[in-house]
């Protein structure tokens, strides 16, 4: 009688999969107003609604910024509210996406 190692092998492969693949990090999201935006490091620094303490996040050039209104010369800048999606990686906050919504000019530029 031959055995039959297509169960076997099937359980294991099940059992391997299951247990040996890493899920990505849980994506976060909070609001506030920006306190500092520091391009040269490529962080910014967020003031929390609830008043709680800031937080600090750090960009690549995967983050998405997108706006609906407002300034495209501007874009985002310090006192602006908005919403940040976040996922924390190698110990530290990275920024997926930032949002505003009818963000006015606050950089003293005409827009039209």
């Amino acid at each position: 009688m031959k055995p039959n190692f297509i169960p076997i092998a099937a359980g294991l492969l099940l059992a391997a999969t299951n247990s040996g693949w890493a899920l990505p990090p849980r994506q976060e999201s909070a609001s506030g107003q920006v306190a500092v935006i520091d391009r040269a490091n490529r962080t910014l620094t967020l003031k929390s609604k609830d008043g709680g303490a800031p937080l600090t996040f750090v960009w690549n050039d995967s983050t998405r910024f997108s706006y609906k209104g407002g300034c495209a010369k501007c874009s985002f800048y310090s006192g602006q509210t908005v919403h940040v999606w976040y996922r924390r990686e190698l110990g530290q906050d990275m920024l997926r996406e930032m949002s505003a919504k009818g963000a006015a000019c606050g950089c003293g530029v005409v827009c039209q």
